[in-house]
């Protein structure tokens, strides 16, 4: 059983238990909630609609040797227990943000103190990336020495760009003696440390974490697990777990969609497509980057208003009504720019699947779309017509088209990268 504590009220103490989740931590605290409620008249009136404030809960766990400080947890639920020997209330909270420490004294440090100048990110892809700073191997006739250096090298590049004063790219490492089989284990842990120029807010940290996620599966797609997130307060460093999104792993090799080495890639990253407080294409770069678990037709619409957006900010003459046709000419290799009738009747199945999408939904009655040409003094274009076999795999190709539209667009035109090698898939 485990204890924890409210706010900073650490003279009331509350037996607990507790489940770390995919999503957060839950606790069950032995604590009548009902006492919050204001007595009317000697009676307290509680329904579906009362509101608990939210509030800090420390949780000791003496057993395992770690303790948790759940920030802002909201009720989630309480019941009376009859017939057991602890009975009593038990009230329900759950918190998505936490921070972790072995110290619990440092973690009450932390009630009035959020500030985080410092944010670092374990993945198993940097040492992939980078290989193994603190690592040291020698093997001659005689020994096999292997050497784990306690002042690892840091690569640390500077950025002076949107609260990141510098990134330092580096690993640490921890050894564990098993004596029972005589095993001795060594964990090398890659990490990436984003240091700011301002205060963080713990709650804003998904943010900055989010837009190294964009920067890394753009350089390695589908292969970023987030092992931890620790941050840095004062001159303590904490574990913090906040709501970030899995991704889709493949456990084979994949190559570096471009040729630069990871810091020169981060660096361009961050000065030409900045996530955080940035232009509408940037900001939709994750859900076509990270998240492209939806239909087709989400896809679809996706990629088409990225392209929309891009090209419409860009000072290129009559490029607000023609931004399709110059997509498919300059971000579109597997055409020949000279063929001007396969691009214009490209352009107008991809802009009539749009409209039919957006004004009527994605149901095709009988699989027949119709193909509307511009109209020519007014008149029906004769080259308008009905599409008759408007299948998956009709609207696959299109889809496919627009996708490596954009990620041409993000590489060429954002990142200016003449070459490269984007390996993901949008389905």
């Amino acid at each position: 059983m485990s204890v924890c504590y409210f706010d900073d009220k650490y003279d009331e103490k509350y037996d607990c238990q507790y489940e770390v989740k995919k999503d957060g931590i839950e606790v069950v605290v032995n604590y009548d909630i009902d006492e919050e409620i204001p007595a009317i008249n000697g009676v307290r009136t509680f329904g579906s609609n009362t509101e608990f404030k939210k509030r800090d809960i420390l949780i000791i766990d003496q057993q395992t040797k770690m303790n948790y400080l759940l920030k802002l947890a909201h009720y989630c639920g309480h019941s009376e227990v009859f017939g057991t020997p602890d009975g009593g209330y038990k009230t329900r909270f759950f918190s998505r943000y936490y921070f972790f420490n072995k110290d619990y004294e440092k973690l009450c440090d932390l009630s009035n103190n959020n500030n985080i100048k410092t944010i670092r990110v374990y993945s198993h892809i940097i040492n992939e990336i980078i290989g193994y700073p603190s690592l040291y191997k020698e093997k001659n006739e005689n020994e096999y020495i292997i050497k784990l250096k306690k002042d690892t090298i840091k690569e640390e590049v500077e950025i002076n760009k949107n609260n990141i004063k510098s990134l330092v790219i580096s690993d640490d490492w921890t050894s564990e003696h098993i004596y029972e089989n005589n095993q001795i284990n060594i964990k090398l842990n890659g990490y990436i440390e984003l240091k700011a120029d301002k205060l963080i807010n713990y709650d804003d940290v998904y943010n900055y974490v989010m837009e190294l996620m964009i920067y890394l599966q753009l350089l390695k797609p589908n292969k970023l697990l987030i092992n931890k997130i620790t941050v840095k307060i004062d001159d303590n460093y904490y574990g913090l777990m906040v709501p970030i999104e899995e991704l889709k792993y493949k456990s084979s090799h994949i190559e570096n969609s471009v040729e630069d080495n990871l810091s020169k890639f981060l660096l361009k990253c961050y000065h030409s497509i900045p996530y955080r407080n940035s232009k509408n294409e940037i900001r939709n770069i994750p859900y076509i980057i990270l998240n492209t678990s939806r239909n087709i037709e989400d896809n679809f619409l996706m990629f088409y208003r990225f392209i929309e957006c891009y090209y419409k900010q860009q000072p290129i003459e009559n490029i607000k009504t023609t931004f399709l046709e110059y997509s498919i000419k300059n971000n579109y290799k597997k055409i020949d720019k000279s063929d001007e009738e396969k691009i214009e009747n490209l352009v107008y199945e991809i802009v009539s699947l749009r409209n039919h999408y957006v004004h009527e939904g994605y149901y095709i009655k009988n699989k027949k779309l119709y193909i509307a040409f511009p109209k020519i003094k007014g008149k029906v274009n004769p080259k308008s017509h009905i599409e008759e076999n408007v299948n998956v795999e009709w609207i696959y190709y299109r889809t496919k088209i627009l996708y490596e539209i954009v990620i041409d667009i993000i590489f060429r035109n954002m990142l200016n990268y003449e070459n490269y090698k984007f390996n993901k898939h949008f389905s």
